[in-house]
């Protein structure tokens, strides 16, 4: 029993680091499953935040503009305004250096707009995009270089695909052994119905979500694959979507799972934060 425990969570631990490395290409992949040598050290790579704290500038300027507020604080030049529309949030969505300490930043921001007249007097306006400018000094200091623009949606990206594409109907006959599971592992981890350790592996840390936020869940589609760089056909990464019922309303969720299997029965053995994507160049 202990030698089974011991595979099955050195099959999971790989199987993550081979996700892992999937998700992010061929470098990665290699970083996760070779050994550091110590002989040889590594010069660790500082990431440059630079570029995120310059989109979290360039928001809080959008937002500050439609709200009509004193702009000084990032161009002492640029006075306030009145835009007519009230500010639910923003975030920026694109930001591309184009120089030495020169930014641009495209902010979506999620906008009310005032009805003069109207019973409603504010409705939604849905998402506008506005292009901003930003430099940043040798010190760290920034500024905006001008009022902001509006513009198109920026394009969505393509550089990426799931690693299952191959989606059924849960309902379909080859699917019922592992549907089964997920469907008795979702109603416990989504609306308190059940235990979810009757779903998973005797390895598996995952517990439900409370409080239940769901009232009904229950498997649309699922498809499966063998997870990249494991070849053991008992554990298998799922791609799962549920429809979930509330009170206030229906969800569609996905979410993407890896499964094992242990006496003709499959379990949960871990739940991903995010799909598992394969880059363009990679498929291929």
């Amino acid at each position: 029993m202990f030698d089974w425990l011991r595979t099955r969570a050195l099959s999971t631990a790989l199987g993550l680091a081979v996700l892992v490395g999937a998700a992010c290409g061929p470098p990665a992949l290699y970083l996760a499953l070779t050994a550091r040598n110590d002989d040889q050290p590594v010069e660790p790579v500082q990431p440059d935040t630079r570029a995120g704290v310059v989109g979290d500038f360039a928001s809080l300027f959008v937002a500050g503009w439609l709200r009509g507020d004193d702009l000084a604080f990032f161009n002492p030049v640029l006075g306030a305004g009145e835009s007519g529309v009230l500010v639910e949030r923003v975030a920026p969505v694109r930001t591309e250096e184009r120089g030495p300490g020169l930014f641009d930043v495209v902010v979506a921001a999620d906008v009310v707009e005032f009805v003069s007249g109207s019973e409603e007097q504010f409705r939604p306006v849905g998402l506008r995009f506005y292009a901003v400018g930003v430099s940043v000094d040798d010190g760290g200091d920034m500024v905006v270089l001008g009022l902001p623009a509006m513009v198109t949606a920026p394009d969505v990206a393509t550089a990426g695909q799931a690693l299952v594409s191959d989606m059924r109907r849960a309902t379909a006959p080859d699917m019922a052994l592992p549907a089964e599971t997920l469907n008795g592992f979702f109603a416990a981890y989504l609306t308190g119905v059940g235990d979810v350790r009757l779903f998973t592996s005797p390895d598996s840390i995952v517990g439900a979500v409370g409080p239940a936020p769901f009232g009904r869940a229950e498997v649309f589609e699922l498809g499966w694959t063998a997870v990249p760089g494991i070849d053991d056909p008992s554990i298998r990464l799922a791609r799962v979507t549920v429809d979930a019922d509330s009170p206030s309303g229906s969800q569609r969720l996905e979410y993407s799972i890896v499964m094992a299997q242990r006496d003709e029965r499959w379990e949960v053995s871990q739940v991903l934060h995010s799909p598992v994507i394969v880059r363009k160049g990679d498929a291929e």
